[in-house]
C-alpha cells in the first residue's frame, strides 16, 4: 500500500458481471504464480539502492559479515513473497519506499535479487546497531571493492548493473 500511496489515481467499481476478466488480486493463486517476484520460496532478499552516477552501500558492524559493505537485505518471512519481504526490508533499513525490480535469483543463497533507481533520494540510517550510515559509491568504485571482495559475497550480481 505504500507504494502505491506514491501514485495518484482514482479507483472505479465495476461489477463482477461487467468484468470481462478475472481480477489479478482476487483470483490470485499462490501455488502456480506467473512471476517469479510472487513465489514463496525465497529465503533472503536484496535490494540494490543506485542510480546512474553509482550505488549505495554501508559497513556491516557484526558477523558473520563484519566489516563487508552490503546493500538493503533481509529474510523472507513465512507466507511473504519476496517482493513484499523486499519492500518491508528496505524500508526498515532505508526509509524508503520504493517499487523494486526483480533482476534474477542467486541460487548458491536461495536469495531473490532486486533492484531500484532512486534517483536523487538517499537513504536513511535506521538500523545503528547493526550498520554504518549508507554511504555512495561510484561505480567505479563499487567495482574495485567487488575485486578486492570488500562486498557481501552475493554482490558479485551487481557488477552486472554498472555496465548500463
Amino acid at each position: 500500500m505504500e507504494v502505491l500511496s506514491s501514485y495518484h489515481f482514482d479507483i472505479q467499481y465495476k461489477p463482477g458481471k461487467k468484468m470481462g476478466h478475472a481480477d489479478y488480486l482476487s483470483r490470485m493463486n499462490n501455488t502456480q504464480t506467473e512471476f517469479p517476484w510472487d513465489q514463496k520460496d525465497a529465503k533472503y532478499v536484496l535490494n540494490v539502492l543506485y542510480n546512474e552516477k553509482g550505488v549505495y552501500g554501508s559497513e556491516r558492524y557484526k558477523d558473520p559479515m563484519e566489516g563487508l559493505i552490503q546493500v538493503p537485505c533481509g529474510k523472507v518471512d513465512p507466507e511473504e513473497t519476496s517482493y513484499q519481504a523486499v519492500i518491508r526490508e528496505t524500508v526498515k533499513e532505508t526509509g524508503l519506499t520504493s517499487a523494486p525490480k526483480y533482476l534474477c535469483k542467486d541460487d548458491r543463497f536461495n536469495c531473490d535479487l532486486y533492484t531500484t533507481n532512486i534517483g536523487d533520494r538517499k537513504p536513511e540510517w535506521t538500523e545503528l546497531e547493526k550498520m554504518d550510515p549508507w554511504t555512495f559509491y561510484t561505480w567505479a568504485e563499487w567495482n574495485e571493492m567487488a575485486e578486492q571482495e570488500e562486498l557481501t559475497p552475493i554482490y558479485i550480481f551487481v557488477r552486472y548493473l554498472s555496465k548500463f
